[in-house]
């Protein structure tokens, strides 16, 4: 019993460093995603360009401008410029 225990404590410590990883490591992971998409898509298809390909992997990768629309600031007070 205590060895599932312990063994279940370090994969949550393992879980919370993933999680907290610096910026620096986000950052790395982000355009190695980056980086595998543009790929798969060259990969596909044969004409498309590098450009094209980061252009589509860079879309995919934010989040869609509803979800940023309701981010933005609400309308008490405030005036659209």
């Amino acid at each position: 019993m205590k060895r599932f225990t312990a063994i279940g404590l370090c994969s949550m410590l393992i879980g919370a460093h993933a999680l907290a990883a610096p910026p620096a490591a986000q950052a790395a992971t982000t355009k190695r995603q980056l980086n595998e998409c543009m790929a798969r898509r060259m990969g596909a298809n044969r004409t498309l360009s590098y450009n094209d390909a980061m252009r589509t992997c860079k879309e995919r990768a934010q989040p869609p401008k509803e979800a940023l629309a309701s981010i933005g600031p609400s309308e008490s007070g405030t005036k659209a410029h």
